[in-house]
C-alpha cells in the first residue's frame, strides 16, 4: 500500500523525536531509489531510509543491513558534500501532502552556516528526493524533470522548489457541515459513497473511503466519521495498524477491515513490511531469467505433449491402413499401372465401396506393401509414443517445480543452487559437486524435528541421504512443492506433528494461497527415485492424505534457527 498523507503526518511527528539532536555521519545509496542517512542523536545511533521507489516510496528509520555499490552514485556524492556533519533542525509536512521536508543545519568549507532541506516526495511514480538551499532553490535531485517532461512543474537544479500541485479536491478536515451535506445532495443518484468520498476530498486513501462507506448506514454517520478522523489528525492521535493480510499497514483504526494494533513505532512497522517486500522483489528480479527459462521449457514440453498425443491417437487409429492394404491385395486386377486411385468393394463394411489413393509411380502390390509398412510403423509407434509422453510429462512437472521454487526463493544461496541445477548437464558428471545447503529445520509442538527442502537439490539431499527409512515423508498431492521429512527416531509422532509438518509442506508449495491443501505422507522407505529422474522427482506408495490449511505464522513459530 502506498504511504498516505495521514501516515506521513504520523511519521513526521515520530521522526521529529527520533532524529532530535542528530548529526549526519554517513550517506549511502544502496539502490538507485534509496538514500540512507546514518548518524547519532539524543536517542542513540540511527539510519534514516528515504525511498523514491515508484511503487513504495517512504521515509523511516531502518535496522536492515544493506549492500552498497563499490562506487557511490553522483547524487550520493553530492549529498555527502552538502549534508555530512549536518545537524537535524526539524521536519515539516506540507498540509495533507505526502511530502516531508527534513531540515539540516550545515556549514561549508569556510565555516559559513546555512540550512538545507532534503525533500522526500512520496507521490507514486513521480516520487523524488530533492536537496534545497536556504533560499528555496533546488541544488540537485534524484529524478530530474525538464520542461519537456512536465511544463506544469519542472524539477531541475537552479529552479525554485515548489510543492507538488494539488488535485483540486476539498479538505475533509475543515469542510463545514452545511457544505458537506450540500455536496452530498448534488451527488448523482446511485453513485457509490466510497467513490464520492475519493473524488471529492483530498488525502483520504481508497481503503479508508471504503471503510467509511461500509461502516456507515447513512450520510450522518459518514460525516461523524470524518469529524472523528479530523479530531485524531489534529491531535496527532495515530495508531500503527497491521492489516490482517500481513503486507499492508494503516495509521488510523478501521472498522470493517481485519486488523491488529502494532506495539512498536511506525518506523519499525514500515521497516519490517517494506524490507520484506524489497527483499522479495529483489529476489524476483534476480530470478527472472531463470523463471523465463523454466516457463519456456515447460511451454515447449506442453506443446510437445500435445503433438505426441495427436500422433498417438493417429497410431491407435491405424486399422484403416491394414484394411486398405488387404483390399488392394484382393483387387490387384482392378487398378491399372499409373492410376492415382482405385475403387474397390469394401468387404470390411458390407455393401460399401472404398476409393483408395495410389502412388502412380508404384505398382498395386507396392502400394499395398507401403500401407502394410505404415500400419506396422504405427503399431510400433504406439508403445514408443506412450513412453515419450510419460517422459515429457515428467519433465514438464520438473520445470513446474522449478518455477514454484523460484517464486519462493528468499536468499542468494538457494537461487544459486537452483541456477546450478538448471545449468548442469545430467549426462556429464560434474568434476566436483558443490555442497548443497541444508534444508530448513523446524520443531513441532510435540518436540519432533522435521526439515523442509527449499529447492530440488535440497529435496534430494533430504529424502535420499539424510532421512532414515522409518522417518515420515510429506509432499503436497500432485502439486509442486517441497519435500518435508519428520525425524521420528523410532518414536511415533502424534497427529499434531503430522498436521504441522503437512501445513508447512502446503505453505512451501504452489498451493500456498489455497484455503485447504491435500498433503500425502508415508514412510521414507516407500519413497523411490526412478533411474534417470530429474532432481527432486520421486515416486511413492502406501501413503495417507491429510487436508491442511497453509499457515505462514506456523512457519515462523516452529522454525529452528
Amino acid at each position: 500500500m502506498p504511504v498516505d498523507a495521514f501516515a506521513v503526518s504520523a511519521l513526521a511527528a515520530e521522526l521529529s523525536v527520533l532524529l532530535a539532536g542528530g548529526r549526519i555521519d554517513k550517506i549511502q545509496m544502496p539502490s538507485r531509489f534509496e538514500v540512507h542517512l546514518s548518524g547519532r542523536g539524543e536517542r542513540g545511533g540511527y539510519r534514516l531510509l528515504l525511498s523514491a521507489h515508484p511503487q513504495h516510496a517512504r521515509a523511516h528509520i531502518t535496522k536492515g543491513v544493506f549492500e552498497n555499490p563499490s562506487s557511490p552514485p553522483m547524487f550520493c556524492m553530492f549529498l555527502r558534500k552538502h549534508l555530512i556533519n549536518g545537524r537535524f533542525a526539524g521536519v515539516h509536512q506540507p498540509y495533507l501532502e505526502r511530502v516531508l521536508h527534513l531540515r539540516w543545519d550545515t556549514s561549508d568549507e569556510m565555516g559559513n552556516v546555512s540550512q538545507k532541506t532534503l525533500v522526500i516526495e512520496m507521490i507514486g511514480r513521480h516520487s523524488n528526493i530533492i536537496l534545497v538551499d536556504a533560499e528555496g532553490r533546488i541544488l540537485d535531485c534524484l529524478r530530474r524533470v525538464d520542461p519537456e517532461m512536465s511544463l506544469q512543474r519542472p524539477v531541475l537544479p537552479g529552479l525554485f522548489y515548489r510543492d507538488p500541485p494539488g488535485q483540486g479536491k476539498l479538505d475533509p478536515l475543515t469542510v463545514s457541515e452545511s457544505e458537506f451535506y450540500k455536496l452530498w445532495d448534488i451527488k448523482p443518484g446511485g453513485y457509490p459513497a466510497d467513490e464520492w468520498l475519493l473524488k471529492t476530498f483530498t488525502a483520504i486513501p481508497p481503503l479508508l473511503c471504503r471503510d467509511i462507506a461500509e461502516s456507515s448506514g447513512n450520510i450522518n454517520e459518514i460525516y461523524d466519521r470524518l469529524q472523528d478522523i479530523s479530531k485524531r489528525v489534529s491531535e496527532n492521535n495515530f495508531t500503527p495498524i497491521i492489516i490482517k493480510s500481513g503486507t499492508d499497514f494503516f495509521s488510523l483504526p478501521l472498522l470493517t477491515v481485519p486488523q491488529e494494533a502494532y506495539t512498536g513505532t511506525f518506523s519499525e512497522l514500515m521497516d519490517a513490511l517494506y524490507t520484506a517486500k524489497d527483499k522479495t522483489e529483489q529476489m524476483t528480479q534476480r530470478a527472472s531469467g531463470l523463471s523465463k527459462t523454466a516457463k519456456s521449457n515447460r511451454e515447449k514440453l506442453q506443446r510437445k505433449i500435445g503433438f505426441l498425443c495427436q500422433e498417438l491417437q493417429d497410431a491407435q487409429n491405424r486399422e484403416h491402413l491394414r484394411e486398405k492394404a488387404d483390399l488392394l491385395m484382393a483387387n490387384l486386377h482392378r487398378a491399372e499401372r499409373g492410376a492415382e486411385s482405385v475403387t474397390v468393394e469394401d468387404f470390411y463394411h458390407e455393401g460399401q465401396t472404398l476409393v483408395i489413393k495410389l502412388d502412380p509411380a508404384k505398382s498395386q502390390q507396392q502400394n499395398a506393401a507401403a500401407l502394410y509398412k505404415a500400419y506396422a510403423k504405427a503399431k510400433n509407434a504406439e508403445s514408443i509414443l506412450g513412453a515419450q509422453i510419460q517422459k515429457a510429462e515428467r519433465d514438464a512437472e520438473y520445470w513446474e517445480s522449478v518455477s514454484d521454487q523460484l517464486s519462493r526463493v528468499t536468499n542468494e544461496r538457494d537461487l544459486e543452487e537452483i541456477r546450478e541445477e538448471i545449468q548442469s548437464r545430467p549426462e556429464k558428471k560434474q568434476k566436483k559437486e558443490k555442497p548443497v545447503s541444508q534444508p530448513t529445520r523446524f520443531r513441532s509442538s510435540e518436540g519432533f524435528v522435521f526439515r523442509a527442502g527449499r529447492n530440488n537439490r535440497q529435496n534430494d539431499l533430504l529424502t535420499m541421504r539424510l532421512a532414515g527409512r522409518n522417518d515420515i515423508w510429506l509432499h503436497t498431492q500432485k502439486i509442486p512443492g517441497c519435500h518435508v521429512v519428520i525425524e521420528t527416531g523410532g518414536a511415533e509422532p502424534g497427529e499434531q506433528t503430522v498436521y504441522e509438518a503437512a501445513a508447512i509442506a502446503a505453505w512451501f508449495s504452489q498451493a500456498r494461497t489455497s484455503p485447504k491443501v491435500p498433503v500425502d505422507y508415508t514412510l521414507v522407505k516407500y519413497v523411490k527415485k526412478p533411474p534417470g529422474a530429474r532432481p527432486g522427482m520421486v515416486i511413492y506408495d502406501r501413503f495417507k492424505t491429510v487436508l491442511v490449511e497453509p499457515d505462514e505464522s506456523l512457519v515462523t513459530r516452529l522454525r529452528v534457527e
